[in-house]
């Protein structure tokens, strides 16, 4: 395949790989919201004056810490059903929110321990504790971006898994390898953008707090 006829090609398929490359977008900033938010409460536990839910804080921390994200796809795929039903309604459980709940989890056990620096931070009287948080949320961000390209072995439609339906239309080996090059160009290009951006914005967000980062 000649250079202007595959570039053609993948040009002709980018809203299609688009439309997937927007899902992984998603996916990743709602299992980082979401585990931002059970993180918080899990930080609670842990410093806590209550010994037991300490303990426990450190041991769901510990659990969802230590398995990793890939294990955590298929059992959470294979935990819920396909499809539920809600008021005589049978309502289907799509895949990309099982991917979502799947990244989910080590975001919490993330957010939790940073939740639980920042806390002690705060009472240290550590300088600019919430740009600290924020820089690291940002860059764990990025992992659980990354990782939600494998949500694809799950079933989920992503950009890896239209990417794969478009090397399937040809079986040339020029064309998987472009490709897939070309997908990681996209991953590339957000992760500069999210790394290069997030500094500015916590800045400005520092700044309109009147707290210099």
């Amino acid at each position: 395949m000649a250079p202007a006829e595959l570039a053609g090609e993948l040009i002709a398929w980018t809203p299609f790989l688009a439309g997937g490359f927007l899902r992984n977008l998603l996916i990743s900033a709602l299992a980082m919201g979401l585990g931002t938010l059970v993180g918080i409460g899990i930080a609670s536990g842990r410093d806590s004056g209550s010994r037991g839910a300490r303990l426990t804080g450190r041991g769901v921390t510990s659990v969802f810490r230590n398995v990793p994200s890939f294990v955590l796809l298929f059992y959470i795929a294979f935990l819920l059903p396909v499809e539920v039903e809600v008021a005589g309604t049978v309502v289907a459980i799509p895949n990309w929110i099982k991917a979502t709940i799947a990244l989910t989890i080590p975001a919490a056990a993330f957010a939790a321990d940073q939740s639980l620096a920042f806390r002690r931070q705060r009472r240290e009287g550590v300088a600019h504790p919430e740009a600290i948080f924020w820089s690291a949320w940002m860059q764990y961000f990025l992992i659980i971006f990354m990782a939600s390209s494998t949500a694809s072995v799950i079933g989920t439609d992503e950009v890896v898994a239209r990417a794969n339906t478009v090397v399937a239309t040809h079986s040339t080996s020029t064309f998987m390898l472009a490709t897939y090059s070309y997908i990681a160009v996209w991953f590339f290009a957000a992760a500069m953008l999210i790394s290069r951006g997030a500094p500015v914005l916590i800045h400005r967000a520092a700044r309109a707090r009147g707290v210099r980062a």
